[in-house]
């Protein structure tokens, strides 16, 4: 009996072909712009995750406050780190290495073409391998820094691209920094991060040398014991240094971050930019579902006559009922269906888009099975839901009534 529900609902919404695909056509927008939006956001919030999953939570991050607005470990103010902070962090309780790093802008000279950038100095120590956990020091092409490399440098992946300099950037090719000659030994891999693909990365002894910064540190990468609290850990930090530099509680010149803290705080607005688009593709659901109880409603005026024949050979206000929700619950499916797959071609088009101004790795829109699911089954309940009273109205029709008409 449900089979033959189906067939003659179906053989309905197919002989009001135009009509049936301009009801869809609402449900398809609402759909779309759910799953596309959603996709982004969650695709957003994946990449956060994965970012701060290389971090990892058993690392905190120290460096001096500074009143200006560039990057990290850019300091420009008075406030500086130096290599007694580093002394004083590395002896504090539950620290397990401390990774210390130099940043400077700098004239990057290659092709007779002029770019400013970055060029950052790192430790060739045990604390190392903390940079080599993050990712951020992975090989394309080349190797990677060593102890005793002089005027040895690895070149993010943006330099491998003609745009920089007009010409790409090779292994064993010569580029001048500040009007010093180093060799290029590493090509990284595109790291999701589009500061990183801009940047210079040399030893941290020749760093001091070459911009004459003998014990001025950036920024400082500590990671804890295992088994240690991180919150104790970054007490522990903040006291010692707080003796050290002779500074008072809440007059601190220097911050000790926690990753995990900073990545609560990324989810908290994600969540909140996920509902609120939400919220804004489902006003494209609700136009839909009144689209279709329009449809529904019409369809009802259109066949009272067809209903009172069906009543008159025996046709239960259950049976018709059933055919008019069964009716709007396909044109849901099909709205759903439609909608959910230019959803994700939205999605992962903003995805190329993206990969192409920002690199490779940097964002990819995100389909988990609740969505794609989800919103096929949300557009069958709405379908169905627009539908109620439209099917209540035709079931309650008196068949001497419908036959008159």
């Amino acid at each position: 009996m449900i089979k033959d529900f189906f067939k003659l609902a179906w053989e309905n919404l197919s002989h009001r072909r135009m009509r049936s695909w301009l009801t869809v056509l609402g449900v398809v927008i609402g759909i779309a712009a759910v799953v596309a939006l959603i996709s982004i956001g969650q695709g957003l919030q994946h990449t956060v995750d994965q970012q701060f999953q290389k971090i990892g939570a058993d690392k905190l991050l120290v460096q001096a406050k500074t009143g200006s607005y560039g990057p990290p470990g850019t300091t420009t103010g008075n406030t500086v780190l130096t290599q007694k902070d580093y002394d004083v962090v590395k002896r504090s309780e539950g620290v397990d290495l401390v990774a210390p790093r130099l940043m400077r802008e700098a004239k990057i000279e290659f092709n007779k073409k002029t770019a400013f950038t970055f060029v950052v100095g790192l430790a060739m120590d045990d604390s190392y391998k903390m940079i080599e956990e993050t990712g951020l020091m992975d090989i394309s092409e080349g190797r990677e820094l060593k102890p005793g490399d002089k005027f040895k440098v690895v070149v993010g992946d943006d330099f491998s691209k003609e745009t920089t300099f007009g010409k790409q950037v090779q292994l064993n090719d010569k580029i001048l920094i500040n009007g010093e000659e180093f060799t290029v030994i590493g090509i990284l891999k595109p790291a999701g991060n589009p500061g990183s693909g801009s940047a210079v990365y040399i030893t941290l002894d020749q760093m001091r040398i070459s911009f004459n910064e003998p014990s001025v540190i950036s920024m400082m990468s500590v990671k804890i014991k295992p088994g240690t609290d991180i919150n104790a850990v970054a007490d522990n930090i903040m006291k010692d240094l707080r003796r050290s530099r002779d500074v008072k509680e809440g007059k601190e010149d220097f911050s000790v971050q926690s990753p995990q803290k900073t990545f609560e705080s990324y989810l908290s607005i994600l969540n909140v930019i996920n509902l609120l688009l939400i919220g804004l593709a489902s006003i494209s659901l609700i136009v839909g579902a009144v689209g279709i109880a329009n449809t529904m409603y019409t369809a009802v005026l259109e066949r009272t006559r067809e209903i009172g024949i069906m009543k008159s050979v025996g046709a239960k206000n259950s049976d018709i009922l059933k055919i008019f929700l069964i009716e709007s619950a396909l044109v849901g499916l099909a709205g759903g269906i439609i909608g959910l797959l230019i959803g994700m071609g939205i999605g992962k088009l903003i995805e190329l888009v993206l990969t192409q101004l920002l690199g490779s790795g940097f964002f990819t829109a995100y389909f988990p099975w609740y969505l794609t699911m989800g919103s096929l089954a949300f557009a069958v309940i709405i379908g169905t839901i627009s539908g109620i009273l439209p099917a209540k109205q035709a079931a309650s029709l008196s068949p001497v009534e419908a036959l008159r008409q």
